[in-house]
C-alpha cells in the first residue's frame, strides 16, 4: 500500500504519520531520507530482508519536495516506489503541498492525506500590525472557531521573527521570493525595536501557557496582544 501525507500543517501531518506508525507496530519501520533517495536506495530499503523476520514498513520523507527538480531521475525513482508498493508499504510524507501532477503519477491505489493551512490563518498572519487591531481580531475569531489557537500562536511567532530578519536585511529561509516581497511590506509598519518587544511579548505568553500562570485562554491572551500592538 502507498500513502502520501503532506501540507504544511505540520502538527497534523505528524500526527497522521504517527498513526499509521502505531498501526504498523507489528512491522519493521524503516525511515529514509528522501533528498538522497535513488534507485539503488530504494531497492536495499525495500528488498533488505528482516532480522527478525518481520514485514517492512518504510517511510520516505522529502523525496517529492527535493528531487523534484531532477525530472528523470525522479520520474523513474517515483515510479519504482509507486511498482514497489504493491507488496510492501510505503509512506511518503512532504512538509510541502504536492502538486496535482504528481498526485496522478501516484495511481488511484494511493492513499493521499492533504493537510494545508487554511488560507484565513495566512490572512490573519499579514494583518498584524499597528492600527489595524479590528480586522486582526476579525480573522482571529473565525480562524479559532476552526483550528487551535496553539497552531495560530505557533505560526505567529515564526511570522514576527521572519519579520524581524526581513527588517535586519535577511532574507528567512525557505521563503519564495513573492512571500518575501509581502512580508517586507509587513515589516515596514515596524521598527526592530517593536518587532522585538513583540517577540518577548509572545515569548512570556508562551511561557505563562505552559506553567498556568495565567487567568487567561491564550485565545484571550492573542486578543490581548493584537490590540496592545
Amino acid at each position: 500500500m502507498l500513502y502520501l501525507i503532506h501540507g504544511d500543517q505540520a502538527e497534523a501531518a505528524r500526527a497522521k504519520l504517527i498513526e499509521l506508525k502505531n498501526q504498523a507496530a507489528n512491522k519493521e519501520i524503516r525511515e529514509i531520507n528522501g533528498k538522497r533517495l535513488d534507485s539503488t536506495m530504494l531497492i536495499q530499503a525495500l528488498e533488505s530482508s528482516s532480522l527478525f523476520g518481520a514485514d517492512v514498513f518504510v517511510i520516505i520523507e522529502g523525496f517529492i519536495t527535493h528531487a523534484k527538480k531532477r525530472e528523470k531521475s525522479f520520474t523513474t525513482t517515483l515510479s519504482q516506489i509507486v511498482k514497489a508498493s504493491e507488496t510492501a508499504d510505503i509512506v511518503l510524507f512532504e512538509e510541502k503541498e504536492v502538486e496535482k501532477s504528481v498526485l496522478l503519477k501516484l495511481g488511484a491505489k494511493c492513499m493521499a492525506y492533504g493537510y494545508k493551512t487554511p488560507v484565513v490563518i495566512f490572512q490573519f498572519l499579514d494583518s498584524v500590525r499597528p492600527n489595524n487591531a479590528a480586522t486582526s481580531l476579525s480573522y482571529l475569531s473565525e480562524v479559532v472557531e476552526n483550528d487551535a489557537a496553539e497552531v495560530v500562536f505557533a505560526l505567529l511567532v515564526r511570522r514576527v521573527r521572519q519579520l524581524i530578519q526581513l527588517k535586519d536585511n535577511v532574507t528567512p529561509e525557505g521563503l519564495q521570493e513573492w512571500q518575501a516581497g509581502r512580508l517586507t511590506s509587513q515589516a515596514r509598519h515596524f521598527t526592530i525595536e517593536q518587532l522585538v518587544r513583540m517577540h518577548k511579548r509572545l515569548l512570556a505568553i508562551d511561557i505563562a501557557v505552559k506553567s498556568s500562570a495565567s487567568p487567561f485562554t491564550l485565545t484571550q491572551q492573542l486578543e490581548q496582544f493584537i490590540i496592545n500592538l
